[in-house]
């Protein structure tokens, strides 16, 4: 059913103007809050380093992987609702928008609670299967179940960013965050310099979250009102559930593959003392920041590839996707030659004055930065592919490199230690870009529109 009343609101409709202008400025925003999402794991850490002691930063470092396996399912389900609605904002289809909302509210909330207390009962196992050392294992069990309970937090979060920004609406995201993460850092040292340690830093970050929510939630109802489902509209749709399982199921696997192959190499890494545990702790968070724009980018192109597809503009999101992919490359290969020039300096400002631990992050980087610029190409036109509906591929690609990048680790793990870990990612990365590249050049995609399956 189609309704062209449009709701209120500043939408930002991406099926006519500028490419590059729009592009550019619509992926600002994605940019910063992305940059201020990996701001709570930095600021964790950097307050778990230098405020608590090394130990707490290396706990933290082992429960995160773990805790963002959990995540990975709801960034897999606000990827594919993401897709879903920006789809039916560019084909105007309203009624629909608001009864996937409601459907997928209902789902959610059930799926929080659950997660939050699963998670938290699971919490020492999962630990103990990573063979976290016994040293942390107590203090990353206290951190883990803590955090846990604020995933219904993080699922609201998700949801009303994802809603948003199928509207073209990433500024108030962005504001969401600023503010929550200024919240965080405060919370973070009155709660540690008061004897908080790792709990408080749990504590801080469940409040942050909780208060992005709560401010996303009444903009959603002040400024897109139209969208927001009435007392008719609230009902589960088995339809559009059903067609919701089939976008996100691919994408949730592509993100647990990531997560549970973080995971696995953690693993690892555990196996290796301390001084790589904190080393690889730093520099996956500084790896997080290399990669950010690029993710941006193809998170734009994603919501850009979706809007247009439902206008039925294809070429116009060819022209959007060749601009994406060249100015992501570009990007990388300026970050990467930062990192080269200072990446000590730059492990130093989490970790310290800890040489062990800035040198076994530093032997990562050596390997990784000249592999960083294929990034691009997996997100860029893995966005464009996920925003066409052709998500399947997502789920393909991503289980295709979370094997290679095993295979390399299992073998090499004993002789080179982290730089296998590093030689295992650009594998990985590598097999990736070929599989998304030959997905993207057949364009058997364009056949993908959820629209047409309406």
């Amino acid at each position: 059913m189609n309704n062209t009343k449009k709701p209120t609101g500043q939408m930002m409709d991406l099926t006519s103007g500028n490419i590059k202008k729009q592009l550019v400025l619509f992926s600002i925003p994605i940019f910063l809050g992305t940059l201020l999402q990996q701001l709570y794991n930095v600021i964790d850490a950097v307050v778990a380093g230098r405020l608590v002691n090394d130990s707490a930063l290396s706990a933290i470092g082992v429960s995160v992987p773990i805790y963002l396996l959990f995540v990975s399912i709801i960034l897999g389900f606000a990827i594919g609702i993401t897709i879903l609605l920006a789809q039916f904002f560019g084909a105007k289809q309203f009624e629909q928008i608001k009864r996937l909302i409601a459907t997928m509210s209902i789902f959610l909330l059930a799926l929080g609670l659950v997660m939050a207390f699963g998670g938290a009962v699971l919490a020492k196992p999962l630990l103990q299967l990573t063979k976290t050392p016994d040293e942390l294992l107590e203090i990353a069990c206290i951190y883990l179940r803590v955090v846990f309970l604020g995933i219904p937090f993080s699922i609201l979060y998700n949801l009303l960013g994802a809603i948003m920004r199928s509207y073209g609406e990433t500024k108030l995201p962005l504001y969401a965050l600023v503010v929550s993460s200024v919240i965080n850092l405060i919370l973070n040292v009155i709660f540690v310099k008061n004897g908080g340690g790792v709990v408080g830093i749990a504590v801080s970050t469940i409040i942050a979250q909780a208060i992005s929510s709560i401010y996303l939630l009444i903009q959603l109802q002040k400024k897109f009102p139209m969208t927001i489902p009435k007392k008719e509209d609230w009902g589960f749709d088995k339809g559009l559930f059903a067609l919701s399982l089939k976008i996100c199921m691919p994408i949730i696997i592509q993100q647990l593959a990531v997560f549970m192959g973080m995971l696995i190499v953690q693993g690892f890494i555990n196996q290796l003392g301390n001084p790589s545990i904190g080393g690889m702790t730093a520099a996956s968070r500084i790896e997080a920041f290399i990669l950010l724009p690029v993710q941006a980018l193809g998170n734009s192109l994603s919501i850009f590839a979706g809007q247009n597809i439902g206008a039925n503009e294809m070429e116009r999101m060819k022209r959007g996707t060749r601009f994406g992919v060249v100015l992501s490359i570009a990007v990388t290969i300026t970050l990467s030659a930062a990192l080269l020039l200072g990446g000590k300096q730059i492990l130093g400002l989490i970790i310290g004055n800890n040489k062990a631990m800035i040198l076994s992050g530093y032997s990562y980087f050596k390997v990784c930065l000249w592999f960083y610029p294929v990034n691009a190409i997996i997100y860029g036109l893995g966005g464009v592919l996920s925003g066409a509906g052709d998500t399947l591929i997502a789920g393909i690609y991503s289980l295709a490199s979370i094997m290679v990048k095993m295979l390399v680790t299992i073998l090499f793990i004993g002789k080179l230690g982290l730089l296998a870990i590093a030689i295992a990612s650009c594998c990985g990365w590598c097999v990736s870009s070929v599989i998304v590249a030959l997905r993207y050049k057949s364009n058997r995609w364009q056949t993908k529109s959820v629209i047409k399956t309406i």
